[in-house]
């Protein structure tokens, strides 16, 4: 299938070959954009306007982009061109080898069985054949007939499946890589294989050079790229990439045969050099990420760079290595595989589709300018140019003309030369031997005199080990005495500080007897008096809580109703700060309530937003007054002091302790109202961004803060209120509760939420909650009982208010 996308006018590019960073959005991908013309201009106008003179010339056309997609609904894991740059190659998941025309789309001929997952596709230069690697099964490389799409050969050698294959440039070798750790060259034209080279692990990649005399190959799972002789299949140069980075990925080389590039799942590019084995320079795609994958690819004249990571290509200028023209981006979809033509044409294949681009609409011009000179690259400080390379002479080349009969005649010669030599060999060891007897008694008296300058320097070894021994024996003592004082002085630290503790709880536990005695000195008509005043505390807490519940339902909704008008369907366009508000609200309100909060309907959000803003201000406001309690608070003495009031003393005196204890401890969660304000608006923000109701939680902020600061405002002073109220009862410790997304409904202590006819909805028995919607109350009571003549204390614990939910 094709589809056109309709040109555009765009700004030339600029003279330091940067571009705009924009992207416009076509059939679900993102393309570069960089800079629109005048709203409805035709192409046709922009083609005039090009053409008029002076000012046209900061305006071009980019022409028509060629989409091709695979009508089996299959992945495309390899895109090549052939030679012509008119027709590309695709193969994939389907296990078809296609090819296109490049100018329409359309497919050129029938498609070629692989019979298997095609993972890569290699062309001959001439645009003659086709050689394919398959990534399942034993299934060998095959050769194809670009004319007749007719299999014609096949490589039979490998135990396992071929996923990599590349064809030498002059058209008379193909090289594979297998999933068997080798890789192996072959005769194009007989089939048979020439070498076998072992690697420790699966092939990611193999490549020859530009001038066919080498090989290089990168395994999946190991940290080297290696460089072999494709003649006699002679280990050249390995590369090691490093220790802690990833896999290797994809390989190209320099024009001249000497360097080459190589990207890796850091997300790394590496300049190699043959001749020295260095790593020229080294640069990163993604700093700090890992475990992408990235393929790479140069155009001819090998000016730049083109590279991928994941579902993005960029642009590099190959000699500074700065980034050159705009990211291409297709979101959504993994790039599996990049090609540039003769045409500077790139092919992408991506999903399930290849899209084609012309780099000339993308890149600055002098990116293409072929007269230019090759550069050599970058090459760090301090190096020397690499020696050249010798080529063949003819003092070094037989001479194919000479007969059988003239180079018999040459050996013929060459072996009476060879027996002349054996008798000058001879005689020369002959006179070696006699020199040997005479110097064997000048050995003998020299090994003496070395034996005993021996035994000299042994007996002073032993000496200096000797005295090494004493020196160390005496440094470690050294050592251990120097610890002995450390520790001794730890200890004496650590004396003083148990005294000055053990004083300090003393001090503490007097004070707290003399509260008790004085306590129990209150005469029982004053403690019941307490505690029939304290019955009322009951009342207003209930009062407080069900006040506070009331606002927060009707702010709720008539904040929802305010912003729910600007709902925007998401689609395809979700953005990082869309996904950052919906990981920090889903931790507040559940994942069951997110799910249905971020529906693509206006209606649908419009129901859940209420909900949602319900059940975030709940949880919020249960954090703001559970601060207040002992058993949350940071202070561990005060902690302890309050367990051990509780089981020693009646409720009146535990109650009273634990008032006086709540006005006297900072609480630093509620010691702020402005601070509790601005969080309170942030995650009300970022329920508005998750829903889809606003693009930037700054947005959301501004616009809460300005039209409901008031109503905020209220509710938190009414949180702080109904705080205060629990914080002054004496008959029990009393507590709001809330209920847990996705926690099970239990009818004791939840009800739940009343419905649009005023009814109470069936108990869910058995279902999950979706979220909490008001706030409940439980109080927690001392009760003292006498066995014998010790007291024991038990707390009852029981609901006052039940918590409202949603079921599930």
């Amino acid at each position: 299938m094709l589809r056109r996308l309709r040109p555009r006018r765009l700004p030339a590019a600029k003279n330091d070959g940067s571009t705009s960073h924009g992207a416009e959005q076509v059939e679900g991908k993102s393309i570069p954009d960089q800079g629109r013309g005048t709203e409805g201009t035709t192409s046709k106008q922009a083609q005039t306007s090009r053409e008029d003179g002076p000012a046209a010339t900061n305006q071009r056309i980019v022409r028509e982009t060629t989409r091709i997609e695979n009508d089996e609904e299959h992945d495309i894991y390899s895109v090549v061109f052939l030679g012509d740059g008119k027709h590309a190659v695709s193969g994939g998941k389907g296990g078809r080898i296609r090819q296109w025309r490049v100018e329409d789309g359309q497919e050129d001929g029938t498609p070629m069985n692989a019979g298997n997952v095609v993972f890569d596709i290699a062309v001959s230069r001439d645009g003659k054949w086709i050689v394919s690697g398959a990534a399942l099964g034993h299934v060998p490389a095959k050769v194809w007939s670009v004319e007749s799409h007719e299999k014609v050969g096949e490589m039979e050698g490998h135990t396992d499946h071929v996923q990599v294959v590349d064809i030498s440039p002059d058209g008379s070798k193909i090289a594979t890589g297998s999933n068997d750790k080798t890789a192996c060259i072959w005769s194009c034209s007989t089939g048979e294989r020439l070498l076998t080279l072992q690697h420790e692990g699966a092939l990611a990649a193999v490549k020859f050079s530009p001038d066919g005399g080498l090989l290089a190959t990168a395994p999946w799972d190991r940290l080297d790229v290696r460089v072999y002789n494709s003649e006699d299949g002679r280990l050249l140069v390995k590369f090691p990439i490093g220790v802690g980075s990833s896999s290797n990925q994809s390989l190209a080389w320099d024009h001249d045969s000497k360097h080459l590039y190589t990207i890796s799942t850091d997300c790394n590019i590496r300049y190699l050099e043959v001749s020295t084995g260095k790593t020229l320079s080294r640069w990163s795609l993604r700093p700090g990420d890992m475990g992408r994958d990235g393929r790479i690819a140069l155009p001819s004249n090998r000016r730049f760079i083109a590279a991928t990571v994941d579902s993005s290509i960029s642009f590099w200028d190959s000699v500074t290595h700065l980034k050159i023209g705009s990211d291409i981006d297709y979101v959504g979809d993994k790039i599996w595989s990049i090609a540039i033509s003769e045409n500077y044409d790139i092919a992408v294949s991506h999903g399930k589709g290849v899209t084609i681009w012309n780099l000339r609409d993308v890149l600055p011009s002098n990116y293409f300018d072929d007269s230019a000179q090759h550069s050599e690259g970058p090459r760090e400080v301090g190096t020397t140019v690499p020696p050249t390379w010798v080529e063949p002479s003819d003092e070094n080349i037989a001479d194919p003309d000479k007969s059988v009969e003239d180079l018999q005649i040459e050996l013929a010669k060459l072996r009476s030369q060879n027996e002349a030599l054996s008798h000058e060999l001879v005689s020369v060891r002959e006179d070696l031997q006699a020199s040997k007897i005479s110097n064997e008694e000048k050995d003998r008296t020299i090994d003496g005199l070395a034996a005993r300058v021996d035994q000299w320097r042994r007996s002073d070894a032993a000496k200096a080990e000797e005295l090494a021994a004493a020196r160390k024996e005496l440094e470690e003592r050294r050592r251990d005495s120097q610890e002995l004082i450390l520790v001794r002085e730890e200890l004496q630290f650590s004396q003083s500080q148990t005294i000055e503790v053990r004083q300090w709880y003393d001090e503490q536990f007097r004070q707290l007897k003399s509260i008790v005695e004085e306590s129990q000195r209150i005469p029982f008509s004053v403690q019941n008096f307490i505690t029939k005043a304290d019955a009322r505390a009951e009342n207003a807490i209930i009062e407080s809580l069900q006040r506070l519940n009331e606002t927060v339902q009707r702010s709720s909704t008539f904040i929802a109703g305010c912003v729910v008008h600007d709902f925007q369907p998401r689609g395809t366009n979700t953005t990082e700060e869309q996904i950052s508000s919906v990981r920090k609200i889903t931790e507040s309100i559940g994942q069951p309530l997110m799910n249905r909060l971020r529906s693509d309907s206006r209606a649908e959000v419009a129901t859940y937003l209420p909900m949602a803003f319900r059940a975030y201000l709940t949880y919020h406001l249960f954090g703001i007054i559970s601060s207040w309690s002992i058993e949350n608070g940071q202070n561990q003495l005060i902690r302890e002091i309050y367990k051990l009031v509780r089981e020693l003393e009646s409720q009146t005196i535990s109650g009273r302790w634990r008032s006086v204890t709540y006005a006297s401890i900072p609480h630093t969660c509620t010691s702020d109202p402005d601070m509790l304000l601005v969080s309170t608006i942030s995650g009300l923000s970022d329920v508005v961004v998750a829903a889809g109701c606003a693009s930037s939680a700054s947005d959301a902020h501004a616009t809460i803060s300005s039209k409901f600061l008031g109503q905020l405002t209220f509710i938190l002073a009414a949180a702080g209120q109904l705080t205060k109220t629990i914080m002054d009862a004496l008959s029990g410790d009393y507590k709001v509760t809330v209920v847990s997304p996705a926690e099970s409904f239990i009818g004791s202590t939840m009800e739940v939420e009343m419905g649009d006819t005023g009814k109470s909805q069936t108990k869910p028995m058995g279902r999950r909650v979706l979220c909490t919607t008001q706030l409940g109350l439980s109080k927690e009571v001392v009760t003292q009982s006498k066995v014998g003549s010790n007291k024991k204390n038990t707390v009852t614990v029981t609901t006052v208010v039940k918590a409202k939910v949603l079921p599930g």
